[in-house]
């Protein structure tokens, strides 16, 4: 008989630290993974920005700031975040977030710096995603003739600016100690280098001439996609002129070229859009070239670019274009360089 208590009495105490055990599990996933009980699970949101023709990520060399922001399923504001400088370079980063658990629509906007762009202030439970923008800062009291706003230049360069975007992340209560939902940045900022080339021997001065570049693609919604906006005037942030040694002569001479070089930034270029480089000699008064930017740069998506125009836009982020000009300072439009592409415009219908 108590040999038969003895046996009851096992099996009742196996049976309650079964149940103990299987509550810990249902509550903390594993009872091995945390300390004393600990239940807390931590949120973790990681970013990468490999949308670019290199195909590697370049978070950590490129990004300097990034600001999270959480959305819940209702589209209302509830959380935001901000980190910078040396944390985003260490291997692994990711940024923690005190959430509850649910369903957000995270959005991320790297690089913005206040003297470039301007983003509204957000209000907890009150402000809606729809509010969410980032607008490229131009001068208000500086219109051209044609109603464009200008972007400042003049050693003044757009801060780099990315984008990311999560519809529907989930953080729960289980899963682990850690949950880690991944970001992939898209670039919004481009650098086009321009280069007038001289055909013959007469010199080129920068001062001479113009540089600009007119587009509405200042401003951005939470979907990175293009606001109604006015029609921004992008300048210079650099000029310079120079000479380069394009070949020796016969007699051992060499044969010199003069260039004159422009540097802009933009914001985010959009395919099927007209924005337009605008380069006007001083002097004169004279247009040297007004052409289709975007139809031009798209050129050099070559037949291994198996990638839509806009993926093809998102990913590159620098271009250098040379135009050659006669003695008067007029584009020879039959030959231009475009990142290392020579591209005859007799074949291509433009």
């Amino acid at each position: 008989m108590k040999r038969f208590v003895f046996i009851l009495k096992q099996k009742a105490i196996l049976l309650l630290c079964s149940a103990v055990f299987a509550g810990a599990m249902a509550s903390c996933n594993s009872i091995l993974d945390f300390d004393e009980g600990d239940c807390t699970v931590e949120y973790r949101v990681k970013f990468k920005y490999d949308y670019n023709m290199k195909y590697a990520n370049a978070f950590a060399n490129e990004v300097n700031t990034i600001t999270l922001y959480a959305f819940d399923k209702n589209g209302k504001f509830v959380y935001q975040r901000t980190e910078e400088g040396e944390p985003l370079k260490a291997e692994g980063y990711t940024m923690k977030i005190d959430v509850d658990p649910g369903v957000y629509h995270l959005v991320a906007w790297a690089g913005v710096s206040e003297k470039s762009f301007a983003v509204p202030l957000m209000t907890q439970g009150v402000s809606d995603i729809d509010e969410l923008s980032v607008k490229t800062k131009r001068l208000l009291d500086q219109r051209t003739p044609d109603g464009a706003y200008v972007v400042p230049g003049d050693n003044y360069k757009l801060s780099p600016l990315w984008h990311a975007e999560s519809q529907q992340t989930t953080f729960t209560r289980t899963g682990g100690r850690q949950q880690v939902a991944t970001l992939s940045l898209t670039k919004n900022t481009n650098n086009i280098r321009i280069v007038l080339q001289q055909v013959g021997d007469k010199p080129i001065d920068v001062d001479q001439f113009n540089f600009s570049i007119t587009d509405d693609n200042g401003w951005m919604d939470y979907h990175n996609q293009l606001l109604k906006d006015d029609m921004l005037k992008y300048l210079p942030f650099y000029r310079s002129s120079g000479t380069v040694n394009t070949r020796t002569r016969a007699d051992g001479s060499k044969e010199v070229t003069s260039v004159a070089v422009a540097q802009i930034t933009t914001a985010r270029l959009i395919a099927n859009k007209h924005s337009i480089l605008h380069i006007t000699n001083k002097e004169t008064g004279k247009t040297v070239l007004a052409i289709p930017l975007i139809d031009y740069l798209l050129l050099t998506k070559s037949y291994e670019h198996v990638i839509e125009d806009q993926e093809y836009l998102d990913r590159q982020d620098e271009y250098a274009m040379t135009f050659f000009l006669d003695e008067r300072d007029t584009w020879l439009n039959t030959t231009i360089v475009i990142n290392g592409w020579t591209i005859r415009l007799n074949d291509t219908g433009l």
